[in-house]
């Protein structure tokens, strides 16, 4: 299953300290069994959006507590939510938008 991962960082933190976090994680090599990122994207406003591909509770915990082990206060937000193409929505609604018709 996709979702989408919506975060910001603590516009407070030190790059240096953001950095320092990511290499810990990296050092850390916690195991993400059923984890692919498909994209990872960082604005300059320290916001950013990730696609993943996961079907484990354990590993979409894993991962948002690693970074708050790694540097507490590293987000301000952390939203996480299923997310598929429009296309494959759209017959979804429809066949709802039907049975409330009834």
């Amino acid at each position: 299953m996709l979702f989408i991962i919506y975060y910001e960082f603590d516009h407070r933190l030190n790059p240096k300290d953001m950095l320092t976090a990511y290499q810990k994680i990296q050092e850390a090599e916690v195991e993400l069994e059923k984890w692919e990122t498909k994209g990872w994207y960082m604005t300059p406003e320290d916001w950013g959006v990730a696609i993943v591909e996961s079907d484990n509770i354990d590993d979409m915990m894993k991962n948002v507590y690693q970074w708050k082990i790694a540097l507490p206060g590293f987000f301000t937000e952390y939203n996480v939510a299923p997310v598929a193409e429009v296309e494959q929505i759209v017959p979804i609604l429809a066949k709802m938008m039907r049975k409330f018709k009834k």
